[in-house]
């Protein structure tokens, strides 16, 4: 197993003008970029904030998980806990 210590990655992630993005820390921080629309959001906007919100509400998460569980989405492997809601979710498949 290879140990390091924790350092400062720097990634360069490319955002257009209509481009959406959510980075999910490990520490349960996230940064978002949304475009600026002041009319009809389009869908990726639309996905970007809905998730941006849910993200630290456990009642919505939840609805999610189940919503993806009905319709056969699996993970490979549990998810992190610092993708889960306050990381305290603890069903895996």
């Amino acid at each position: 197993m290879l140990l390091r210590e924790e350092e400062d990655m720097k990634t360069i992630i490319r955002i257009a003008p209509l481009d959406a993005a959510l980075v999910l820390r490990g520490d349960g921080k996230f940064e978002v970029w949304l475009p600026h629309i002041h009319g009809d959001p389009p869908p990726n906007a639309l996905a970007m904030s809905a998730l941006m919100c849910a993200y630290h509400d456990e009642r919505i998460m939840a609805m999610i998980k189940d919503a993806m569980d009905a319709a056969g989405y699996e993970y490979l492997d549990p998810p992190p806990p610092s993708l889960t809601p306050a990381g305290e979710r603890a069903d895996t498949h």
